[in-house]
């Protein structure tokens, strides 16, 4: 009798355990947007080197995370041109600066190569060159 409780309890213990261990690698339970903004977290160096080289003048680079927004994007047709999300932030910690990063979305993924400064680099308002 000990032992079948042994095993049920080992057993219990590798779905149960299995299960969350599983639904933690694979952010089971995080909604497509969490799951992207993670991607995009993952790869910020990426996005600050991606900026950084749009003007030799820009030291550093500072993402403002809480001010990324998910758009749908139209092309005239009625099902539309898809999804992206647009990543912003400032340069060389000034205040005024501004820019603007856009990605591709597909199937609820980044597309990692389609990274575009979706509007000039700003200082003020105005374009920072």
């Amino acid at each position: 009798m000990k032992k079948r409780t042994l095993l049920w309890l080992v057993l219990t213990l590798v779905v149960f355990g299995g299960g969350a261990w599983l639904a933690q690698e694979t952010n089971l339970f995080l909604s497509p947007r969490a799951k992207q903004l993670a991607y995009l977290k993952e790869h910020e160096e990426e996005i600050v080197k991606f900026v950084k080289s749009k003007n030799s003048k820009i030291e550093s680079v500072q993402i403002a995370w809480d001010e990324t927004k998910w758009e749908k994007v139209g092309n005239g047709t009625p099902q539309g041109g898809g999804e992206i999300v647009n990543v912003y932030g400032g340069f060389n910690h000034i205040e005024s600066s501004s820019w603007d990063v856009t990605f591709d979305i597909e199937n609820d993924k980044i597309i990692p190569n389609s990274m575009a400064l979706a509007n000039y680099l700003r200082m003020g308002g105005r374009i920072f060159d």
